[in-house]
């Protein structure tokens, strides 16, 4: 039998060569990365599909049927490719580029979280939901996936040296986009009734959708709150990057862009972004005496904060929930709330019709605290406590919460509403993954926090204007979820910008330049 011998071959390489295609594979990363964080957000549009569902009643969001969205589901497909290109390219770095890849701490961390996830999966009662989500959330675990590999991603590459003024910029076209939308619709203008929008937003949607008086367009995101939560962060960008900037020209421009955010906050109508802003500003404060311009910071933000007031006052008598959802949550007497409108309000409940019909065990319509909050998360710790370890899957919080429970009528207002969201990322994350999914999510969250943190309020170094800026956005981000899911529009964003600052102070580029 004859023997073949195959001597293995050594290819020299040339290393100042990958070293360049390295740094052009970066390059392109970033590109990628940057058009997640811009781009994403501001995708919708019309997509109609058959929803296979647990529930086979076919009526409503729930059952099995065609289900039309508009705002996640090219989100989700714009992640899904945007994740699959920067794997490629990384993959070509690794393999074929001779590229190490760096070990730290927050990659086992962010490891685990997708083991877990994918546990989560393989444990769940209703695994096609808990992979993609909800078909008008689309919040299942390859959602959660593309996060994760795009962190670790971007924990691996080289950004150049404007990166973080990039990042900045590439948030500018959410603000301006979305202050026109909101704005009209608050004054009750309904954009989604104009025939070019109708076509833009059906464009790719062959079923024949249409929209009514009902169909309103909150912004780019799903709903009012996710709106507010959003505005919060960018907020805090461009307040803390006009207080903190030398040049005169852009920080009158990021104080325009960072009124035009809160006045997008305000018509949402939601207190989760007031109250964000609110906790955030008395940290981008303590970072100012550190190591800012105290007298110019200070008549900046004292300006910002008049014409802030200013607002304010405006749009809530255009609406008094304005004021309701922002100084109503520290001043409960509302200026702007008509007294005759409100006895002629609770004259008109329908009480005394229950009364008429003798039906006493129905209890008396109500919200519980934090908007019928503090009901769900009850409950759903409840629920969990009975699955700590691998939780139900994510997103599946509408087939197991018991929608059928009558006290809905007191926490909810309505006993017929469907919960089928937390309200709250970190309580969807433990739900969705279990104790030791959430645990991992946490700590990741720790390690990314603690020496931005640590840079920020050092006294011994001067900062740069972006690297503060965006950790401010960050943490509004992380006090907003307290109160918001987390959908993809919302999300995306916060967790590359926090890898990005993560991995410029970690190789301590950037953080010191004077801007």
């Amino acid at each position: 039998m004859a023997r073949l011998t195959l001597n293995k071959i050594n290819v020299i390489r040339d290393i100042n060569e990958d070293e360049q295609s390295i740094k052009t594979i970066d390059k392109f990363i970033f590109y990628i990365l940057l058009v997640a964080i811009a781009i994403i957000p501001l995708l919708i549009g019309a997509h109609t599909a058959l929803f296979v569902s647990p529930d086979i009643s076919g009526s409503g969001v729930s059952g099995t049927a065609y289900q039309t969205d508009i705002f996640t589901y090219f989100k989700f497909v714009a992640l899904v490719i945007l994740t699959i290109a920067t794997i490629i390219l990384f993959l070509y770095k690794l393999l074929f580029l001779n590229y190490k890849f760096k070990k730290d701490k927050v990659i086992y961390a962010i490891y685990a979280f997708i083991f877990f996830l994918l546990v989560s999966v393989i444990f769940s009662e209703y695994k096609t939901i808990a992979i993609w989500g909800m078909h008008n959330r689309h919040d299942g675990a390859i959602t959660y996936i593309c996060f994760a590999m795009l962190m670790l991603i971007a924990l691996n590459i080289k950004y150049p040296k404007n990166a973080l003024k990039i990042v900045t910029y590439a948030l500018y076209p959410f603000i301006w986009i979305n202050i026109i939308i909101a704005l009209m619709t608050f004054y009750g203008k309904n954009i989604m009734l104009n025939e070019t929008i109708h076509k833009i937003l059906t464009i790719f949607d062959k079923s024949g959708v249409t929209f009514d008086e009902r169909s309103i367009l909150t912004g780019t995101l799903n709903q009012w709150n996710y709106m507010s939560g959003m505005s919060s962060i960018m907020v805090m960008i461009f307040l803390t990057l006009a207080i903190f900037q030398d040049s005169m020209r852009l920080r009158i421009i990021n104080l325009l862009t960072a009124l035009a955010a809160f006045a997008t906050l305000l018509v949402s109508m939601s207190s989760s972004g007031f109250l964000s802003v609110a906790v955030m500003t008395l940290l981008m404060l303590v970072a100012l005496f550190l190591k800012g311009n105290k007298k110019r910071g200070l008549l900046l933000f004292m300006s910002f904060l008049l014409i802030a007031s200013l607002q304010i006052g405006i749009l809530s008598t255009k609406n008094p929930k304005v004021w309701n959802e922002s100084l109503g949550m520290f001043v409960k007497t509302n200026p702007f709330t008509k007294i005759e409108g409100a006895l002629e309000l609770f004259d008109n409940k329908t009480y005394a019709a229950d009364k008429k019909l003798e039906l006493p065990v129905l209890p008396e319509r109500g919200y519980a605290a934090g908007s019928g909050r503090i009901y769900i998360w009850s409950t759903m710790l409840e629920l969990i406590s009975e699955r700590p370890l691998y939780g139900y899957g994510m997103d599946t919080i509408l087939f197991h919460f018991p929608q059928n429970n009558l006290e809905k009528r007191a926490e909810l207002w309505d006993e017929k509403g469907l919960v089928d969201k937390p309200h709250n990322m970190y309580l969807g994350i433990l739900w969705g993954t279990g104790i030791l999914g959430f645990l991992a999510f946490i700590i990741m969250l720790i390690i990314f926090t603690l020496p931005i943190l640590k840079t920020i309020y050092k006294k011994s170094s001067k900062t740069n204007s972006y690297f503060v800026a965006l950790s401010m956005g960050f943490g509004a981000f992380l006090i907003q979820a307290i109160f918001n899911d987390s959908v993809i529009g919302l999300t995306t964003a916060p967790l590359l910008i926090v890898t990005i600052l993560y991995t410029v102070n970690k190789n301590e580029e950037l953080v010191g330049e004077k801007t």
